[in-house]
């Protein structure tokens, strides 16, 4: 072997992995005069430095501090550098190492430092080792730029991600939970989409409370945008409480904010299954539509809210022979009256005095000709078709034969009374509903609707319900089928907060009256 022999040292690894290869780095060591030059027992200055880089490859902060003249300081900056720079797999490349002349205490080496990022970017840079000789003993001397050239006291490395991943938000600002209202977060998924985005990264110099002081290479993050679902957490878990305590008929329940349209909750029981009928399923809705017939016999001058009308227990209008619940009668009493005690034969008579397309004029107003495309969710919300005779107007006007409607369609014939016009539905905030609000309703019309929408409630056909605030509503009991079985209806609002609830088969209207209050107990 020559006299002068050419070694290349190179420590790399991740960071439980070391590798020390004879390859690429000049240092000269003359080997028949070493002992001579630094006695029988101490370690070469280049050896000593490849000692201080392997240990910091394999994450041993303390073996590499050992060989440093400030093992304490030493050992702190390099363990947090190496938790800083976790998942980054590190690598140093001996530069050639100078003659070490008799007496000399100091001497440099240069260093070549690779960190491999996750993903396999490179950080590459070049430092400087100072090496001194303390206690007969070659040491590498402790400063923060033997790390990367730019640390200063008290400074390390980290390598810090930005996620980027939009999510799937209620109404809060909160991630929607794992079940949360599944009867329609299943189809807003698959409206929003992965809501995936590129991370980004960088490594940064940091202080000792991991603030970032410099940055030394990073890649800026492709976010994708959040999504926000209109749905409030309390009000669907109010809305599915008071439908889970049905018991085995259907029960569903669609409840509105009347000022923006935002839907705020939907739920079914588990009687209902997994397809979505609270939004499209139509259903006859009974007395609840006696609110478009008095819209009707208001807006056609047929009637006010104070106008006598009669209240027989029994009447044979047309063809047709009406009862009310029981057979009550009231003789002759205000319209406001006969609402709030829902009574079949003065609705029936009005609506038989009504045009043909009186009815279907008045629905339009609450939305139930309008054909929303709500994002994220399948909507109609009823069909109210031209009633051409006697025997067809007085069903319609009890919102029997050809009249139906949907829960969805319901909730937002209340929500136009809260409001005085049909808001425009919508589940996803980003993107818009399309289709057009119908006309407000005259105002004289609105004021009407909301006292006598009170007057169910404080001494109608609800009173169970006058504990609850200023609740204000209509019940409905609405006859299917061959007339011998009975959906039961609720739809009102309170403050800014519209509903419907419907019992399939229910009986009566008591059932969704005692959901109702379930639901309004829950808020």
């Amino acid at each position: 072997m020559d006299k002068k022999t050419k070694r290349w040292v190179l420590a790399g690894g991740g960071a439980a992995a070391v590798a020390v290869i004879v390859a690429g780095v000049l240092v000269l060591w003359p080997d028949d005069d070493r002992a001579a030059e630094h006695g029988p027992d101490r370690v070469a200055p280049g050896v000593v430095a490849q000692q201080f880089f392997t240990a910091v490859t394999s994450g041993q902060a303390g073996q590499a501090a050992a060989v440093t003249d400030a093992a304490d300081v030493a050992g702190e900056v390099i363990a947090r550098t190496r938790q800083g720079m976790s998942g980054a797999a590190f690598q140093a490349r001996l530069g050639r190492l100078p003659q070490v002349a008799d007496g000399a205490t100091t001497t440099e080496v240069d260093a070549d430092i690779t960190w491999t990022l996750p993903g396999g970017v490179p950080l590459e840079y070049a430092t400087e080792v100072e090496l001194r000789l303390v206690d007969a003993r070659w040491r590498v001397h402790w400063a923060p730029t033997v790390l990367h050239p730019r640390l200063a006291e008290g400074q390390s490395l980290a390598y810090t991600t930005t996620p980027a991943d939009g999510a799937l938000l209620d109404r809060t600002g909160r991630p929607v939970p794992p079940g949360f209202a599944p009867v329609v977060m299943g189809s807003v998924r698959a409206a929003v989409g992965a809501l995936k985005g590129t991370p980004g990264w960088q490594v940064a110099v940091v202080d000792r409370a991991g603030a970032a002081v410099a940055v030394l290479l990073e890649q800026k993050a492709q976010v994708a945008q959040s999504t926000t679902v209109t749905l409030d957490p309390g009000t669907q878990a109010a809305a599915q409480a008071a439908v889970d305590q049905v018991g085995a008929q259907q029960a569903m329940l669609v409840a509105i904010q009347p000022s923006t349209g935002e839907i705020l909750a939907v739920a079914q029981n588990p009687a209902v299954g997994h397809d979505p009928l609270a939004l499209y399923g139509h259903y006859e809705p009974g007395s609840t539509f006696k609110v478009v017939t008095a819209t009707a016999a208001m807006t056609g001058g047929l009637a006010t809210a104070d106008t006598p009308v009669p209240c027989p227990g029994q009447a044979t209008i047309g063809t047709r022979h009406i009862t009310n619940d029981d057979s009550f009668e009231l003789g002759t009493v205000p319209l406001h009256r006969a609402f709030a005690a829902s009574c079949n034969t003065s609705f029936s008579q009005l609506a038989a005095s009504l045009p043909a397309t009186a009815l279907p004029r008045a629905a339009a107003y609450f939305g139930l000709a309008s054909d929303f495309a709500v994002a994220g969710i399948t909507t109609n919300t009823g069909k109210v078709p031209p009633a051409e005779s006697v025997p067809a107007r007085v069903e319609a006007g009890i919102g029997q034969g050809e009249v139906q409607a949907t829960p969805f369609g319901m909730a937002l014939v209340a929500a136009t009374v809260a409001n005085g016009r049909t808001p425009v539905p919508r589940l996803i905030r980003e993107i818009p509903t399309e289709g057009q609000a119908p006309a407000a309703l005259p105002g004289g019309v609105v004021g009407a609707l909301r006292s006598m929408m009170g007057e169910v409630v404080t001494g109608g056909t609800a009173r169970e319900l006058a504990g609850y605030g200023a609740v204000r509503g209509k019940t409905g009991t609405a006859q299917f089928g061959d007339g011998t079985r009975s959906h039961g209806w609720f739809i009102g609002y309170r403050g800014d907060l519209a509903f419907a609830v419907l019992v399939v088969n229910g009986g009566s209207s008591k059932a969704a009256v005692a959901a109702t209050g379930t639901f309004l107990g829950g808020l």
